[in-house]
C-alpha cells in the first residue's frame, strides 16, 4: 500500500446487511481514484467471472434430439431442456468440475428442483422451477442430468467443441445446453470523496452493493472469488529480475490500526477466522457455516462442529491446534 495511509487512515472495510440476499461494502480511507480502480475492476469479475454450478447436458433413454416429443409428457424436449437450463446448483468444492447425474420419473403429475434426487455433494438453488409434466402413468422416464461448476458463458460450439475432443461413453447421445453460470443478478459501486485537510489530501469511500440470485451464496462469497482472481492476476506484474524503490509502500500489517490498541484479549474475540493459520478448505467449511470470529468457535463444542456440512474430524484436529496456537481450545 501508499504511504499516504499513514495521514488518511489505514483502510478498513464495513460489511452491511441489506437483505438476506444483497450486502453493501464499504471501503474507507482509500487513495484519491481508487475507487475507480477497485470498483470498476471489482464489479467487471463478479459480473463476468463468479463462480457456480449449472447443468450443460442432458441424456434421455430412448431421445436422439431435442425436437423429439415424448409420448405422455406433456413438454417436448426442447422445453425440457430450457426448463433445466433455468437450474443453479451448489456444487461441494471437493468435487470435480464435471459431474452426471443419474434421474428416474415414474409418477403422473408436474416435476419442480425439489422433486430431482441430487446426490449429497450438489444442492439445487432455486427448488420452485418448473421442469415438465407426465401426463400418462404407463410412462417412466430415465434421464442424466450434466451438472458442471464454472463461470462465465459456455456456448453450443464451446461444449459440442471440448465434447468431442473428450469423447467418452458418457456423452453419446447428450443434448449441449448452452449455459451461463452466474449467481449475482446486480453489483453496483458509487465514491463518496472526502476532503482531509486544506493541504489537499483527499481520500475516497467505496460503497459496493451486491445482489446475489439465492440466499445461500452471500455477495461476501461472490466478492471474496473476483478479489483472488483479482489478485491472482496482478501479480503476473511483479518481476524477479527488477528492483523498484520501495520507499513510498507499507505493509497493511505495518500501519496503525484502532483493533492494535485493545486489550489483547478483546484483541483476540475479535479476531476474524482469516486470521487463524488454517488450510484453505478448513477455512472455507468454517466460513460457509457462518463461522467468522475466533470468539464463534470458542463457544463451539466438537460434537457441534462435527454436525456441521463440509467439517470433520481431522479438521476439527487442526481447528484445536491452530486455536491451541493463540492459548484457546475448543470446549467439549
Amino acid at each position: 500500500m501508499l504511504d499516504i495511509q499513514k495521514t488518511i487512515g489505514s483502510p478498513k472495510i464495513i460489511v452491511s446487511d441489506i437483505s438476506d440476499d444483497t450486502q453493501l461494502f464499504t471501503v474507507e480511507n482509500l487513495p484519491r481514484g481508487f475507487w475507480h480502480t477497485l470498483g470498476n475492476g471489482l464489479r467487471r469479475l463478479i459480473l463476468g467471472y463468479n463462480i457456480g454450478g449449472a447443468a450443460t447436458g442432458l441424456r434421455i433413454k430412448g431421445v436422439a434430439h431435442e425436437y423429439h416429443v415424448i409420448d405422455g409428457v406433456k413438454e417436448s424436449v426442447l422445453d425440457m431442456m430450457l426448463n433445466i437450463k433455468k437450474l443453479r446448483f451448489a456444487v461441494d468444492e471437493n468435487v470435480d468440475v464435471l459431474q452426471r447425474v443419474n434421474q428416474r420419473f415414474t409418477w403422473v403429475g408436474v416435476y419442480k428442483a425439489k422433486d430431482l434426487k441430487l446426490p449429497a455433494w450438489v444442492s439445487v438453488l432455486d427448488k420452485d422451477v418448473y421442469l415438465f409434466e407426465i401426463t400418462d402413468p404407463a410412462v417412466e422416464l430415465n434421464a442424466e442430468i450434466r451438472i458442471e461448476k464454472g463461470y462465465g458463458y459456455y456456448s453450443i460450439d464451446f461444449l459440442r467443441a471440448r465434447d468431442k475432443k473428450e469423447t467418452s461413453s458418457s456423452d453419446i447421445n447428450t443434448l449441449v445446453i448452452d449455459n451461463d453460470f452466474g449467481l449475482v443478478d446486480y453489483v453496483t459501486y458509487k465514491v463518496d470523496e472526502a476532503i482531509e485537510d486544506f493541504s489537499g489530501n483527499t481520500k475516497d469511500n467505496l460503497m459496493l452493493e451486491i445482489k446475489s440470485r439465492y440466499a445461500e451464496v452471500s455477495p461476501k462469497e461472490i466478492l471474496m472469488f473476483a478479489s483472488e482472481v483479482l489478485a491472482s492476476y496482478a501479480k503476473l506484474f511483479v518481476f524477479d529480475d527488477i528492483y523498484i524503490d520501495k520507499s513510498s509502500l507499507i505493509e497493511y500489517g505495518d500501519l496503525e490500526s484502532e483493533s492494535a490498541q485493545l486489550p489483547e484479549e478483546t484483541n483476540v474475540k475479535t479476531m476474524p477466522i482469516d486470521a487463524l493459520p488454517l488450510s484453505e478448505r478448513t477455512r472455507n467449511a468454517l466460513i460457509k457455516n457462518e463461522i467468522l470470529y475466533v470468539e464463534d468457535l470458542e463457544k463451539k463444542k466438537k460434537a457441534e462442529l462435527l454436525l456441521m456440512k463440509w467439517v470433520g474430524r481431522k479438521a476439527i484436529e487442526e481447528i484445536n491446534s491452530s486455536l491451541g496456537s493463540i492459548g484457546k481450545w475448543l470446549l467439549g
